[in-house]
């Protein structure tokens, strides 16, 4: 009789863990739409582009304008998205197309962004550039079929500048889940590279991070007169959004874990940070985010939390809009790891492939001309 209620007590202990994995699966999934949309068009990659018909499209949109006259910062990307395609693992995207899309200051000032060639993308040319910090800025969007979008206003808050760059070469362990769906430990070396940042007096400072990552390679050329030597841009190299704010560190220095630069080839890696401020609306929405890209799937994580945007639809306020827009202050550092120095590193002896370094297609963005710090 014992032994038949502690198999029924099993039973149902079983059934429970069951459907609680199964709920957070079933959330998890809800959200991974968005989460892998904006991740993409965060990181300046371009998402799956699919032709769709389907009623429950959401407007996605992702961009800032800051304080520096670039334009491959100051611009806004527009899609729609399907619900996540749990059948293929996909997510399917559709790039918005002629738009009108402005962006407006508390004083206002009006700046046009314009269509490029790359579809979706909304840029701020540099002769309409009015940005500045303590002014507030707003994002107006009017389709072609005349429904109109806006943001919340948002401040244009100072950074203060990063002290100083440093890195250290260890091994880490993530928590990932295998072909079989089990999790398990993977172990790998890397440079964990950190920023070092001085926090201001005032409370209330928060913060973001992305990286731009450049490495030389070598090739064997043997005696023909080719390039041997090239450097590769690799764009951004975040895994992950990195936010931090002052609430434990105000008025101090600190250091800030930003990114991991991998230890697979023996050659120079130049790491370039970029810091950016935020309001604490924004750094909510992107604290949030990534809990949501941290978590494994696993009971012992939270539930998702929803994840507000600043966002709205003028013509149906019931019109759900997907995304932030930011504006931000930047500022900028780099450093060059001599990778070279911690070789050998795990796994199979590197090899300098054979030919003309610029013509390998191993790498992307190739270039035989010195970049900066190298």
């Amino acid at each position: 009789m014992r032994r038949l209620i502690r198999k029924e007590y099993s039973d149902k202990a079983q059934a429970t863990k069951l459907y609680l994995q199964m709920r957070i699966t079933f959330q998890k999934y809800r959200l991974l739409a968005v989460l892998l949309i904006v991740a993409c068009l965060q990181a300046c990659v371009d998402p799956l582009e699919l032709q769709i018909d389907t009623g429950q499209r959401s407007l996605v949109v992702s961009g800032m304008v800051t304080d520096q006259n670039d334009s491959t910062l100051n611009k806004v990307t527009l899609t729609w998205t399907a619900p996540f395609d749990s059948e293929n693992q996909q997510v399917v995207v559709e790039r918005v197309r002629n738009a009108t899309v402005t962006v407006q200051d508390n004083l206002g000032n009006s700046m046009p962004l314009y269509e490029g060639p790359a579809y979706g993308v909304y840029t701020l040319r540099k002769e309409d550039f009015l940005v500045e910090q303590g002014r507030s800025y707003t994002l107006h969007i009017r389709l072609p079929d005349g429904r109109e979008y806006a943001s919340r206003p948002e401040l244009l808050r100072p950074v203060p500048a990063i002290q100083g760059i440093s890195y250290e070469f260890k091994q880490f362990i993530d928590v990932v889940r295998n072909s079989a769906g089990l999790l398990i430990e993977r172990r790998s070396v890397g440079f964990e590279v950190k920023a070092q940042v001085q926090d201001p007096s005032e409370r209330g400072n928060y913060y973001r991070w992305d990286t731009e990552g450049v490495f030389e390679f070598y090739t064997n050329v043997g005696d023909a007169p080719l390039p041997a030597r090239c450097w590769s841009n690799m764009g951004s190299i975040n895994t992950k959004v990195v936010t931090s704010d002052d609430r434990l560190v105000n008025g101090r220095y600190f250091e800030q874990p930003v990114v991991v630069v991998p230890a697979d080839i023996p050659t120079k890696y130049r790491i370039k940070i970029r810091q950016f401020s935020l309001t604490g609306e924004a750094y909510e929405f992107w604290r949030l985010f990534n809990q949501q890209q941290s978590s494994v799937g696993s009971i012992f994580d939270p539930p998702p939390a929803r994840i507000n945007s600043n966002l709205y639809s003028l013509t149906n306020p019931e019109e759900q809009v997907v995304g932030y827009f930011s504006a931000s202050a930047v500022t900028e550092d780099f450093i060059v790891i001599r990778r070279q120095l911690y070789a050998p590193f795990p796994g199979l002896p590197y090899e300098p492939p054979l030919g003309d370094c610029r013509y390998t297609f191993l790498y992307p963005n190739v270039t035989n001309e010195r970049p900066i710090g190298f």
